[in-house]
Parts: structure tokens; C-alpha cells; sequence
């Protein structure tokens, strides 16, 4: 897809203005250690702080150094420990499926094609790549996978779809092994836009650069995001996914990396999640999201969620592009809201449902 025509499929993905959601429970109430880092490390008004604690979540914007960036915090208190977050997530499956995500998968520890069997391209993808040449193709895709759509579908068969919903999970497969092989150095570059190559590696490096405050310090974390497979830090868990989200004007095929770390020692923090962005067919070139989960100080309640992201596409600049990224900011709240209301349901009820979420570009 061009890097500036992408941008009108783009008006609800990104990040929301400041919006406050109705929980469909009523918190525990926030106090002292927690709520002094709700405040003084993530910034969070007297205002806001009170919308947590009268049951709503909060979302706003973040500052960022660059235009085609995007970023923001969000909070919402969940009445369940924050194991049960882990033990729920760790069912990736049965916790993001729904609506919003029609198809989603595990991988394996070690990458297969079999992992990708549910996995159906959509119409929209078949039909582009059908037109998909290096340089203006309306897929985000290596220039390799380009010319393999080229060459080995015969797009006038009535099998088209097929081949081409078996290449693309070659694709990924072998994406996902190379990463555990070589980490960035496997993300390589999108070749769909012809003002030539985008380097992902290089613009994720960029997002781990972003001096937000983070509710705790996370450096090993960190650290690893850059140098996996290398460097993993003690306690820590993985695992690779593949999802379909339904979030835009166009069904997006999403690989993430996520890491599960447990903080040690005692401390607010207990647990930080890191969603890596691997690869997205649609919108956003690369995206990092950071999860936080802080204890309630009081004995046997439950704790916050506060989620960071920051997504980066260079499409946004220009006049067009800044009148545009506020209609995305603004537009793209609904999905924040809707996600982050997915959790809170999802970790307070006794038992895992089938989801029923939409995801922001996170």
C-alpha cells in the first residue's frame, strides 16, 4: 500500500483523544503508593485519577518526537489479582477472539505452517495481490514475497485464493523462525511504497528510544526487546501469534512477539507485558505496546492496568497528513475503549470467555 494513500483506510486506527469509559463494575478505591505513581511517574491529573477511581478508564494522548508517530497511555482497574491477567493472556486464543478478531493463532516453539491452518486470506488481499508489484503494492510486504505472489499463483485459476493464502503463511512462518533466529535483523524492509524501501528495524529502534515514564523501570526488558534472541531476563516468558484484526476499513494480518516479565523484589509493579509488533499487512509499519499491572495497595483487591503504546507510519506528514492524524487520534478512542474494556471483563469473570474485542494499532 502507498504510505500516503493508506492514510483515509487508516481514521480508526491510533491513538484516542482523552476519553473516559464506563466500567461495568465498580473499582476498589485508588490509594496511597499506587495512587502516587498514578499520579507522579504516569502523570495522570487529580481529574483522572478520580475517573479511576469513580469506575472509568482513561485514555489520552502522548507527545511525540516525530509526526508519523503516534502515541498513548491508558488505565483501567481491574477487581482480580494480577495472576489471573497472566493466566488469561497466556490463552491468547480464547482471550483476543471475537468480532474484532475473527482469526487468531499460536505458534509453536518452533514455527510451522500447521500453526497457520485457520488462517484465510482476506478478499480484499487476495484481490491486491493480484495487482501487487515492488513499489506499489497495497499489502506492507518484502519485495521476496511480492515476487512469490507473482510467480507462483495463477491468478486467473479458480484456486487463486488458495495459492495465494498458502504463500502467505509460508510467509509468515518463515518470518517468525527467522526472528527467533536473528531477531530484527529479520523484520527487513516493506517494498510497497515507491519511495522505496521502509526499514522496520530501524523504526521499531526509534520506539524504544521514547523516554516515557514507565511505572516502573523495566531496562532488562528493555534491553531484550533490541537484542532477542539474546539477553532474556530471569522470569521471564514468550511467545510468538498471528491474528486477523477487524479494527480498520481493512482486515489486517498481525504477527506479535509478546514477553511476560515478573518484577522482582517487592514493589507496585507486579507484572509488564511487551507486545512487539512482527509484521501488519495494513496501517501501521511498527508498534510497541507496554502493560503494567500495579497492585491496589489493600490487602486482597485487585490492581491497574496501565497500557502504553506507540505506533509509527511515515504517512502522516504534510498538511494532509496532521489534518488527518487528528481525525485518526480522534476516531481511534472507540477502539482503545472497546480493548481495554475486553480485558477488564475478561480477567474479572470467573471463567475465560470467548472474547469479543476490537484492538487499537497495538
Amino acid at each position: 500500500m502507498g504510505r500516503g494513500s493508506f492514510l483515509p483506510a487508516l481514521l480508526i486506527v491510533g491513538v484516542g483523544a482523552t476519553a473516559l469509559i464506563a466500567s461495568s463494575s465498580p473499582p476498589a478505591q485508588p490509594d496511597g503508593s499506587a495512587q502516587a505513581l498514578l499520579r507522579q511517574k504516569m502523570g495522570f491529573s487529580t481529574a483522572e485519577v478520580q475517573a479511576l477511581d469513580a469506575g472509568h478508564a482513561v485514555i489520552r494522548t502522548l507527545e511525540t518526537p516525530v509526526r508519523q508517530e503516534i502515541a498513548h497511555v491508558g488505565a483501567v482497574y481491574i477487581d482480580a489479582p494480577p495472576e489471573r491477567l497472566l493466566e488469561r493472556f497466556r490463552d491468547i486464543e480464547r482471550f483476543e477472539r471475537g468480532p474484532g478478531v475473527p482469526q487468531i493463532g499460536h505458534f509453536g516453539s518452533t514455527p510451522q505452517v500447521e500453526d497457520l491452518a485457520s488462517l484465510t486470506l482476506p478478499a480484499a488481499d487476495v484481490k491486491a495481490l493480484a495487482a501487487c508489484r515492488p513499489g506499489a503494492c497495497d499489502l506492507q510486504l518484502p519485495a521476496a514475497a511480492i515476487d512469490r505472489y507473482r510467480n507462483e499463483v495463477r491468478w486467473t485459476s479458480p484456486d487463486a485464493a488458495r495459492q495465494a493464502t498458502q504463500i502467505t503463511r509460508e510467509v509468515l512462518v518463515a518470518l517468525a523462525r527467522a526472528y527467533q533466529a536473528n531477531g530484527n535483523g529479520a523484520l527487513g524492509y516493506y517494498d510497497d511504497d515507491e519511495s522505496g524501501p521502509f526499514p522496520v528495524a530501524e523504526h521499531f529502534r526509534a520506539l524504544l528510544t521514547s523516554r516515557d515514564d514507565f511505572p516502573a523501570a523495566v531496562p532488562g526488558l528493555m534491553a531484550y526487546l533490541d537484542t532477542y534472541p539474546y539477553g532474556r531476563p530471569e522470569g521471564a516468558e514468550e511467545f510468538l501469534y498471528w491474528s486477523v484484526v477487524a479494527f480498520g476499513l481493512k482486515p489486517t494480518i498481525r504477527v506479535n512477539h509478546v514477553v511476560i516479565y515478573p518484577l522482582p523484589g517487592a514493589q507496585p509493579v507486579a507484572y509488564a507485558i511487551a507486545i512487539k509488533q512482527l509484521y501488519a499487512s495494513h496501517y501501521f509499519h511498527t508498534t510497541l505496546e507496554l502493560r503494567f499491572a500495579i497492585d491496589d495497595d489493600r490487602p486482597g483487591r485487585g490492581f491497574w492496568l496501565v497500557s502504553l503504546t506507540r505506533s509509527r507510519n511515515d504517512g502522516m506528514t504534510g498538511l494532509k497528513g496532521l489534518f488527518l492524524r487528528s481525525i485518526i487520534s480522534r476516531r481511534s478512542g472507540e477502539a482503545v475503549r472497546k480493548y481495554l474494556a475486553h480485558v477488564r471483563q475478561q480477567v474479572e469473570r470467573p471463567t475465560l470467555a470467548d472474547g469479543r474485542v476490537e484492538r487499537s494499532g497495538s
